[in-house]
């Protein structure tokens, strides 16, 4: 029997249907009538459930501790890609991940990207948080190099593209020797130097490394590497000792890797979404983008325009924090920013300016420097004295913190550092290009006239005599004397104990924990951490990273500097030097100065060229 529908009789239904002990019954969908209730009538299929939230990070492209956005037209040259990114604004995404309501966690490591031995163990910690916090990780990697394979062992399940390969280097140093490239010029290096582990000279001196500068840093290697293979060991459930015979063999396939337990499952070569679905056996989730997407504003070119003839932003600070101060890139004389570069007089303006705002609670200074000018790095360390005088300093070592990045922090303040740090370089030297050979070749004649030798010290075609040779020791070994009892008054040491580790040697974080010139292993969240409690702040207080990244002017500038030097000597073997060298920071600020300089020699507190562990 069918029932005209009307609002009293559905209303009637309704209510009858509710009330009796019967199951629900499936209705007609002609919205005029329903189906009276049948003792037979098929129970209705229940809702379709909601797919759970996967929440993705993608990591991308070269992370710096303080990134140089501004644009390089020089880099065009070169093919240079995109600028580094902000590490720490990364690390903040990681750990926002331990507070998101998803439960799952996708980490697509499939895309290239660059984490140097320190950050890798500070995304170490943020991971780790992240799984405490009940979070599953899986990741996703198609070819794993040695960076992404230390990421994906932090995860619960790793999921490897069926043709992909594992690539388990274990850590090397690439440093590159310039004597017979300086000789075909015709270039002379004269150098002073004290300690026979200041390698930071052997490149301009000898065709290949020492022996014994060679053993020195194999040691290091083996220091950092024992990091590499904790990781792995622990995150996979693997032996040390079979993490060490698999970073022999160093490439494995798909297929070698999950025999060996480097990776739990192999996927279709399709990409993280799939991989996922594909390991779930079903698409039952949908994927949240752990990072946001922000939005940028378009400008049109007369804003441009006036952004870069302001210069920086101003950096004012209006509520109580903590601020990160990043010194970072080699240590230079001047009183003008250079992206890329530590100037000590902008350097000194900053930290003078932090000492002097109340509203600044205490201060972490992160280092990254490979040191450089010694008359800078003083200028920096007094600053960052009359900083501590005022209120809590705690130093942070990044990737490098030797030499001159090591004499800054000598004021007597706790120092932290990671295990893959490179600090110590301990040592200085002096050294001055001598281009007399090359001007001959190319018909340049230098003619002096003085009163005395005392001007012949400086000319550019000539040799240092024994006399000049001898005074100029005298000075390089007054400052080293210097940098010796700055280290034994602030690390409470003998000059003697002091110059035991000294003399140039370079030193994993582990290493000099060990040996007294770092307090202890731990990052920037631990040095931030350290500064609360010395500064008894108990609530909430802002951490705030400085200083903002370089303008468009800045770098501008610089390009512009550089491409004077390199048309300044115009000769093809030099173009060639220089395009080999521009790929070591260290290398191209020695040749830049040098070649722009009035022939006086530098006094430097600067690390081997080039030393990056890869």
């Amino acid at each position: 029997m069918r029932i005209v529908r009307t609002n009293v009789t559905l209303s009637l239904l309704f209510s009858l249907a509710v009330a009796a002990p019967v199951a629900a019954q499936k209705k007609e969908e002609t919205p005029p009538v329903i189906q009276a209730p049948t003792a037979d009538a098929e129970p209705a299929a229940p809702a379709k459930a909601e797919p759970s939230k996967v929440a993705m990070l993608r990591p991308k492209g070269a992370y710096a501790d303080l990134p140089e956005t501004a644009f390089d037209p020089m880099s065009l040259l070169g093919g240079g890609g995109a600028p580094p990114k902000s590490f720490f604004q990364f690390l903040e995404l990681v750990d926002g991940l331990a507070t998101q309501k998803e439960p799952d966690v996708l980490l697509d490591l499939s895309a290239p990207f660059a984490f140097n031995l320190p950050q890798l163990r500070e995304l170490e910690r943020a991971i780790a948080k992240v799984r405490a916090a009940g979070k599953q990780i899986t990741c996703y990697i198609e070819g794993g190099s040695p960076a992404t394979y230390q990421v994906a062992a932090l995860c619960d399940r790793i999921l490897m593209a069926d043709m992909g390969a594992l690539d388990l280097r274990s850590p090397a140093m690439n440093v590159m020797h310039m004597k017979d490239a300086l000789d075909l010029l015709g270039v002379q290096v004269e150098v002073t130097r004290v300690g026979a582990y200041k390698g930071a000279v052997e490149p301009y001196l000898l065709s290949s490394m020492s022996e014994h500068l060679k053993a020195h840093y194999k040691t290091m290697l083996a220091s950092m590497n024992a990091d590499l293979v904790r990781r792995i060991a622990s995150g996979r459930k693997l032996s040390e000792e079979r993490v060490r015979e698999l970073q022999a063999r160093r490439l494995l396939t798909a297929k070698e890797a999950l025999v060996e337990g480097l990776v739990d499952r192999l996927v279709p070569w399709a990409g993280a979404e799939r991989a996922l679905a594909t390991a779930r056996g079903a698409k039952d989730f949908e994927l949240v983008d752990a990072a946001p997407k922000e939005k940028k504003k378009r400008k049109d070119l007369l804003t441009m325009l006036s952004e870069m003839m302001r210069g920086d932003k101003e950096e004012e600070i209006e509520d109580p924090q903590v601020v990160v101060m990043h010194l970072a890139g080699q240590i230079v004389d001047g009183d003008s920013a250079a992206a890329g570069s530590m100037v000590s007089g902008p350097a000194v303006k900053r930290l003078d300016a932090l000492a002097d705002n109340d509203l600044v609670k205490g201060v972490v200074v992160r280092i990254n420097s490979p040191g450089g000018s010694a008359t800078a790095s003083e200028a920096i360390r007094q600053a960052l004295q009359r900083l501590a005088a005022k209120k809590p300093v705690v130093f942070s070592m990044g990737e490098l913190a030797a030499s001159g990045g090591y004499w800054i922090t000598t004021i007597g303040e706790p120092i932290l550092a990671e295990v893959g740090t490179i600090t110590g370089s301990i040592g200085v030297f002096g050294m001055r290009f001598q281009p007399g050979a090359l001007m001959r070749r190319l018909g340049v004649h230098n003619e002096l006239v003085a009163l005395d030798d005392g001007p012949a010290m400086d000319a550019m075609d000539r040799p240092w005599s024994e006399a000049a040779r001898a005074r100029m020791q005298g000075f390089v070994d007054d400052v080293y004397a210097r940098f010796l009892a700055n280290v034994a008054a602030s690390r409470h040491k003998t000059t003697d104990e002091v110059d035991a580790i000294a003399g140039g040697r370079v030193w994993s974080g582990q290493q000099a924990v060990e040996n007294g010139l770092v307090d202890r292993i731990g990052g920037v969240a631990e040095a931030v951490a350290m500064v609360r409690e010395r500064a008894h702040i108990d609530g909430n207080v802002e951490v705030r990273h400085m200083p903002e990244p370089k303008n468009f002017a800045d770098s501008l500038l610089s390009s512009i500097f550089d491409a004077q030097v390199a048309a300044g000597v115009d000769a093809a073997a030099l173009k060639l030097l220089l395009a080999e060298c521009c790929r070591f920071a260290e290398v191209s600020g020695v040749v830049r100065e040098a070649l722009t300089g009035d022939g006086k020699a530098k006094i430097y507190a600067l690390m081997p060229p080039g030393l990056r562990v890869q």
